[in-house]
């Protein structure tokens, strides 16, 4: 009888629990949600939340906010969203630079790479390096033996100073011995902008930042990060015997510490508007290539991804001491 009524209580207990997980998810959210982008207005990162926000906003059936907090190369909006309370209210755009390069090179507050828990990847990005159209060189190779022969002559307009992309630009300058000025701006877009207008003379960016621009005109490709459907006759790095992952993501990251339940239901929510037609439509318009990994998956591939990147930025002298 007494082991009856254990396996009663048992249930019982299970059952609550299982009901209040439910309820829980049921009821999440109640209020708007703040999506945290840590880089300028008409970037890579504010476009991707921008998206990510309008459908999940559909399906989640509240307003979600997005929120520019620009500053230190993408530091403040990272740092601001992991002392964030883990309640679900306010997300971050998870990229490899806030993510995984920022952490890296500095300790500013404690940050690092498990500061947050990964949730769902919906985009990967074909990072292109551009120059102004009516630039000498028709690839990155010639723009390597312009800048050898003339150290310091040549301006990298740098997206920002710990982005992804701008570390990842300035791990190839360093491997392939090029030398050149470098001039901060606070997103892709600023950036591309600078080439337009002659004050840089290369940058490296995203699609969102450069499709519109290559296609008008007004800017050239040099070489891309993969091959391209759209760019056919555009080299990519490795084509033109370079090493390295030339690769960008966006994401939807948590504060660590948030509810299981409220996990689930954002990834719930990335892996059906992932399969919307629409969504996929809004992505690939933007140059991006839809994308739906998530969970340990997805934790997995960054936790690769930091290893390489702490390897190499070890080997230039950025890490953080």
């Amino acid at each position: 009888m007494g082991n009856f009524k254990k396996v009663i209580c048992s249930v019982m207990a299970l059952a609550f629990v299982m009901g209040f997980s439910m309820e829980a998810q049921a009821e999440y959210p109640k209020k708007p949600i703040t999506l945290v982008s840590p880089y300028g207005a008409g970037g890579d990162s504010d476009i991707s939340a921008r998206v990510w926000a309008e459908f999940a906003r559909k399906e989640l059936g509240q307003p979600i906010l997005v929120v520019n907090k620009t500053g230190a190369g993408g530091l403040t909006g990272t740092l601001y969203a992991s002392k964030a309370k883990p309640d679900g209210y306010t997300l971050f755009l998870g990229q490899a630079g806030p993510c995984i390069m920022v952490p890296l090179i500095t300790k500013t507050g404690g940050l690092n790479k498990d500061s947050f828990d990964y949730l769902s990847r919906f985009i990967v990005t074909n990072s292109g390096a551009v120059a102004n159209v009516d630039a000498p060189w028709s690839n990155l190779k010639e723009f390597q033996e312009a800048a050898i022969k003339e150290p310091g002559k040549y301006v990298f307009s740098s997206p920002s100073a710990t982005s992804w992309l701008a570390l990842a630009f300035r791990s190839w300058l360093f491997q392939n011995d090029v030398k050149v000025k470098v001039v901060e701006y606070t997103s892709g877009a600023e950036s591309a902008t600078s080439i337009i207008g002659n004050h840089g003379d290369v940058t490296f960016t995203f699609p969102p930042n450069y499709t519109s621009l290559v296609d008008s005109g007004k800017l050239k490709l040099l070489a891309l990060g993969a091959k391209s459907e759209k760019y056919p006759d555009v080299p990519t790095f490795a084509e033109l015997g370079y090493k390295g992952n030339f690769y960008g993501w966006s994401g939807i990251v948590i504060p660590k510490g948030a509810p299981q339940e409220i996990k689930d239901r954002l990834i719930e929510v990335t892996n059906i508007i992932s399969k919307n037609p629409e969504f996929i439509k809004a992505i690939k318009n933007l140059g991006f290539t839809p994308d739906n990994t998530s969970g340990a998956e997805w934790q997995k591939q960054v936790d690769a991804q930091y290893q390489e990147m702490h390897t190499l930025l070890n080997e230039l002298g950025y890490l953080a001491k």
